[in-house]
């Protein structure tokens, strides 16, 4: 390797197992080029929700576009932060044992796109279950966790020192380990109400089984990761191994909370589809030659009438099904 890869200084000599510095700037570029393409994605999304006309209220249309501003000012920071330590300091190996604003400027602005998305979804969890007082603590330890994730960066900011990033760990762990609960149990909450509130119909059921495949995505993957990137910072505290998955989560919350919104027009689709509810029918043929048999399932108009009204009111409270605008 090159004089690059094989020096080390006071950085690298505080590592126990010191890797060569190419590892450590690689992780810098692995997590920026994750990032980079969850928001290439998120970019997406967001120009599917800006040209679908939903009825949406403002308040709404402005988190979308402050969670926006949120991805785009962090994924400029990252560039930065890349040039900064891979080009502007390619020779100076050293220079990674000084901490930067891009430290903890990525680390608020994730913590406060998890808050923003957590926030929402804690308030579709309580409109759909009731339940207030769980709503409420999920929403303090949504704030907690925040907190957490203001205060250890700041800190980490303040020392300039990434050799003694080991000191803020435990408020790391509370700040990661807080959100993917948070998450996992918004997850299981909503997974469960949609389950318990399944009837008959193809057609409600078809919307309640999306729904849960969405909650689970959200809350389950945004915990696994929460969880794989403070154990990383735990181990590896004085490296740049975090950045792998820690710059990209903010991505992953804010394409979570757009898919969200953006399926609904699918779910409005299947709601309000072409097919007619009143008169249902699907043929299916066997494959086997030696049997000559049709079924046919049929919802008849009494069977639609005594579907279960609460569930669809439910329903409608968590997606906000809204469907497109008439076009003339």
């Amino acid at each position: 390797m090159g004089a690059f890869d094989t020096s080390i200084g006071m950085y690298l000599l505080a590592l126990p197992f010191p890797p060569p510095v190419s590892l450590l700037v690689g992780a810098l570029l692995l997590g920026f080029s994750l990032d980079i393409y969850l928001y290439g994605f998120a970019c997406y999304q967001y120009l599917v929700y800006k040209t679908t006309k939903f009825d949406d209220p403002i308040q709404l249309r402005i988190l979308v576009a402050v969670l926006f501003v949120i991805d785009t000012s962090q994924t400029i920071a990252e560039f930065y932060g890349v040039w900064h330590f891979a080009v502007e300091n390619y020779a100076n190996p050293i220079a990674l044992a000084r901490a930067i604003w891009i430290t903890p400027f990525c680390c608020v602005a994730s913590g406060l796109t998890a808050l923003i998305v957590e926030a929402f979804l804690i308030h579709r969890l309580y409109r759909l279950s009731g339940l207030f007082w769980l709503s409420l603590f999920l929403l303090f330890a949504a704030v907690v966790a925040f907190t957490c994730g203001v205060i250890a960066p700041a800190w980490a900011g303040l020392t300039y020192d990434a050799t003694k990033w080991k000191s803020i760990i435990p408020i790391s762990i509370t700040w990661r380990g807080t959100e993917a609960g948070v998450d996992v149990v918004i997850a299981v909450v909503l997974s469960r109400a949609f389950w318990r509130s399944k009837t008959g119909l193809t057609r409600t059921n078809t919307i309640l089984n999306r729904c849960i495949r969405t909650s689970i995505q959200s809350g389950l993957f945004t915990s696994v990761i929460a969880v794989a990137d403070v154990l990383i910072f735990a181990f590896w505290p004085v490296s740049y191994l975090y950045a792998i998955l820690g710059w990209p989560i903010g991505r992953i919350y804010s394409n979570s909370l757009l898919y969200t919104l953006v399926i609904r027009k699918e779910l409005a689709d299947i709601a309000h589809g072409t097919a007619d509810m009143r008169d249902t029918r699907s043929i299916s043929f066997p494959m086997s030659p030696q049997t000559n048999s049709i079924h046919v399932q049929r919802h008849t108009v009494s069977e639609v009438e005594a579907a279960n009204h609460s569930v669809k009111a439910s329903l409608d409270r968590y997606i906000v099904i809204t469907p497109p605008e008439a076009v003339e």
